[in-house]
């Protein structure tokens, strides 16, 4: 009986040690702030600079316990439909077409599209 219990609390140990950091999930995205949604349900930022973010940004994010690397890299190409939304809605309302990767310190890299693309 002693035997399974010191078993049991081992292989519990064992698994908290195992769960490492949280892994992205999501990403959203507009022109000055990259907002990452974590399997923990925290929430990591990834602020454009003031200035010269127009064909993207990179950095560590912040608000994380984990120091995650990430870049936004912005398509600078348009489509028409897209162009005629920019200008009566201004590209402050629209998101910016993007490629997010994510890097943690192990190498691993995840990479994201924004907007997340649609399934035909």
């Amino acid at each position: 009986m002693r035997r399974a219990i010191a078993t049991s609390l081992t292989l519990a140990a064992l698994g908290a040690c195992a769960t490492g950091p949280a892994t992205p999930t999501d990403v959203s995205l507009d022109r000055s702030l990259l907002t990452v949604a974590m399997s923990d349900a925290s929430t990591c930022r990834g602020p454009a600079p003031a200035q010269g973010a127009e064909t993207g940004w990179s950095g560590t994010l912040t608000g994380c316990p984990w120091p995650y690397a990430y870049t936004v890299e912005i398509d600078p190409r348009t489509n028409p439909l897209r162009f005629v939304l920019e200008e009566v809605f201004g590209d402050s309302i629209i998101a910016p077409v993007a490629t997010v990767t994510i890097t943690d310190a192990t190498g691993r890299a995840r990479t994201f599209q924004s907007p997340e693309p649609v399934d035909e």
